[in-house]
């Protein structure tokens, strides 16, 4: 099992590597740093998520996410286990995720939005 810490700091690295900005359109909170998007209890669940779908659709194979319902996290969920993939596979997942998200590496709240829309409808 993949440490979800610890793969919460490689998604972190992730963002800041490649340029990444996560824009609210909220004033006074303009932008999300990389570290809280990538915590356990804040978005890392529902990147990895959509990544996972993105990954099944290419290989049919799932990550094995073990997401646990959690009141006091960001999204409702936390993310307790990563099984069946390397943290590598998930982070190229997660990586052409952003890609396709971020209009230059900009990412906002709207997008991330309508790829959960496509994800479950």
């Amino acid at each position: 099992m993949t440490d979800p810490a610890r793969l919460a700091i490689a998604v972190a690295n992730l963002f800041e590597k490649r340029g990444y900005r996560f824009e609210t359109g909220i004033l006074g909170q303009d932008t999300i740093p990389p570290w809280l998007l990538a915590q356990p209890d804040a978005y890392l669940p529902v990147f990895l998520r959509l990544a996972e779908e993105l990954w099944r659709q290419d290989t049919g194979a799932r990550f094995g996410l073990r997401l646990t319902p959690d009141d006091r996290s960001l999204t409702g969920y936390r993310l307790t286990g990563l099984f069946h993939v390397p943290a590598s596979i998930a982070l190229l997942a997660v990586d052409a995720l952003l890609e396709r998200l971020a209009t230059d590496r900009v990412l906002t709240f709207e997008a991330l939005a309508r790829e959960v829309l496509r994800v479950t409808a």
